[in-house]
């Protein structure tokens, strides 16, 4: 069943100057506003018009390692209209800067998190700071030790004990760290994706990582999303290559992991998020629900699901679509709660990932009643 939005949009359109838009959220500011946010490609000289030309002619994409900025706008009317748009971290690497993570303080503080991506061999992540609603930042701070590490849009999680946990991923092997699972490619190529958490209990003035990463056979597992369970621990999906998302368990607020086994959740090699439903206590899975032994994705990225639970990830019911074309193509998905409505965001294409990477981000407005209004178990 599709479910009924009460409103949708597009918050970025795919143009011939920005042909790619993914990697989204959106944040609550002060003043009832809100900020979208998101990873924007285009063309920083000559060669690059050429290159997603050449790529138009052909398969019609724009590569991960296009150049990208973070671009923003506003709306004041809980996302039913936007502002023009703004520049929220502009690019000043190599390749390019995405997938943005914003989180509040208890101070009122707003820290600001993204990947830069400077080579083929280094991608690490960065944190800015600002104390004016996002007017001014602070001079970017490197999180992640050298290396080549991401993290992914609107997975940062504030825990009950004002602990801040921000997921993570990057290849294994460049840093002597003990994994918790499989370590091999299963075409023996190549080294696996390791997931795993920065931490902080002082609102990233100082951090440290997991003392154990989290990875599974085939490609690795990465793109963690973690959610805290009402008894304290923390649950973790990851995305793999083995047609399900696996799940990782923390009973010490991240610092350790188990090792990741395969969840109830039939998916693709795509993100999957969990949030919880402030409403109702319960919480709520997004995630392509698809799965295409062969694919090179082990599927295509559509439908997009959403289902909830209300026994803390046990059990899953009253699945429903955000979306069903086929061909399409619609991931990142992420979800933001205001009042009785549920705000998703994910990027959207109508086309088969093989055929096109012209990705618009799309809004669609759901009431939180909604998402209970079909029964049946997953």
């Amino acid at each position: 069943m599709k479910i009924k939005p009460v409103y949708e949009t597009f918050i970025a359109k795919a143009t011939e100057e920005n042909p790619r838009n993914d990697h989204s959220l959106i944040f609550p500011l002060a003043d009832d506003r809100l900020v979208a946010a998101w990873s924007e490609y285009y063309a920083r000289n000559p060669s690059s018009v050429t290159t997603w030309r050449q790529e138009e002619c052909q398969v019609n994409k724009v590569s991960d390692q296009f150049p990208c900025r973070i671009t923003a706008r506003i709306s004041a009317d809980r996302g039913r209209s936007w502002s023009a748009r703004f520049t929220l971290q502009e690019n000043t690497n190599e390749r390019n800067v995405k997938q943005p993570n914003l989180v509040r303080l208890e101070t009122g503080e707003i820290l600001f998190f993204f990947t830069a991506w400077e080579s083929n061999t280094r991608r690490n992540i960065f944190m800015r700071r600002s104390n004016d609603e996002i007017e001014s930042w602070s001079t970017p701070v490197q999180v992640s030790e050298p290396g080549f590490y991401c993290n992914i849009a609107d997975h940062i999680l504030k825990l009950s004990n004002g602990r801040i946990i921000l997921p993570a991923h990057g290849w294994a092997g460049e840093h002597d760290y003990r994994h918790s699972g499989p370590s091999a490619f299963s075409n023996g190529k190549g080294r696996p994706i390791h997931s795993f958490v920065y931490y902080s209990d002082d609102g990233f003035k100082t951090w440290r990582r997991s003392r154990d990463t989290m990875t599974a056979p085939g490609r690795g597992a990465h793109e963690p999303a973690v959610i805290e369970l009402e008894d304290g621990s923390l649950l973790c999906f990851l995305r793999t290559t083995l047609g399900r998302i696996y799940q990782a368990m923390s009973d010490d607020g991240g610092e350790s992991w188990s090792t990741p086994e395969p969840g109830p959740l039939v998916a693709p090699d795509a993100s999957p998020i969990i949030k919880r439903i402030p409403s109702t206590g319960d919480l709520l899975a997004i995630w392509n629900d698809n799965y295409v032994p062969g694919h090179h994705h082990t599927g295509e990225r559509t439908p997009l699901a959403v289902a909830v639970s209300r026994d803390e990830a046990c059990t899953w019911e009253c699945k429903q679509y955000l979306e069903t074309a086929d061909p399409g193509n619609f991931s990142t998905p992420t979800v933001t709660f205001v009042g009785d409505e549920a705000l998703f965001n994910y990027y959207a294409c109508e086309a088969a990932m093989s055929e096109s990477h012209r990705y618009d981000v799309k809004l669609k407005v759901v009431k939180v009643a909604d998402l209970y209004s079909i029964a049946g178990s997953v």
